[in-house]
């Protein structure tokens, strides 16, 4: 028989996901559904660390650990963050395929749709669709200066292409190149979000009619009395 100890409760709702057991807070017996099934539980050293691993040979195991090694704790780190990005780009995936234009296509598409509309109203709400548009110009206004071109040029080009059919930029090379052909591509859902809450966040800041500025912390200063010397 072997016991191990779990200090973390995100730890052991893990372990019992991945081994397919309930976690249990009476005192009996468990019941035979309640009970989880392992092929191979040993303790490693990894590193300078022990670790106790679990090991479940099946296609119905739920989890599965990634073991990071590196130099650097920075490259850890970028190592994490890069394989955090794959899986939630997974997941997002799994619950909606669409995809749509990268490279800035997308972006450039939306601000000329908005322009189209702003010119069709007559009030001054005109302006609110055409400073919309421009907000959706700074994602490729930022690759292209990122990829050290000239924005306005490049920009004007976009602008120019996109109306007949989707561009993309291509930062190997510094070009606008078909979007089909590039095959750079954005998740659908995650910029929806993405459009979603920064139009919130502008939407909100509009609405405040004024706004307080707080003073700097901490009460008056004391006055400057000189060296005890120089008083009388």
């Amino acid at each position: 028989m072997m016991i191990v100890k779990v200090q973390s409760k995100f730890e052991l709702k893990r372990l019992c996901k991945a081994v397919g057991a309930s976690a249990l807070s009476r005192l009996s017996a468990p019941m035979p559904d309640e009970l989880g099934t392992c092929d191979r539980v040993h303790v490693q050293e990894i590193g300078s660390q022990k670790v106790t691993i679990f090991e479940k040979q099946s296609d119905t195991c739920k989890l599965a650990t990634i073991v990071l090694r590196g130099a650097t704790q920075n490259l850890l780190d970028d190592i994490e963050r890069a394989i955090d990005d794959g899986v939630s780009c997974y997941r997002s995936l799994i619950k909606d395929p669409r995809f749509v234009y990268g490279g800035g296509a997308t972006e450039i598409k939306l601000a000329q749709q908005l322009e189209s509309e702003a010119n069709k109203i007559k009030s001054i709400d005109q302006y609110a669709y055409r400073q919309y548009a421009q907000a959706f110009e700074i994602i490729p206004r930022i690759l292209i200066d990122n990829a050290g071109l000239a924005q306005n040029e490049m920009m004007a080009q976009l602008h120019k292409l996109n109306s007949e059919k989707p561009h993309s930029l291509n930062i190997s090379n510094g070009t606008l190149t078909p979007s089909n052909e590039l095959k750079v591509f954005d998740h659908l859902k995650t910029k929806w979000w993405a459009i979603k809450l920064a139009t919130d966040a502008a939407i909100t800041i509009l609405r405040v009619d004024q706004i307080i500025i707080a003073k700097p912390a901490g009460g008056p200063k004391m006055p400057d009395r000189g060296h005890w010397d120089d008083q009388e």
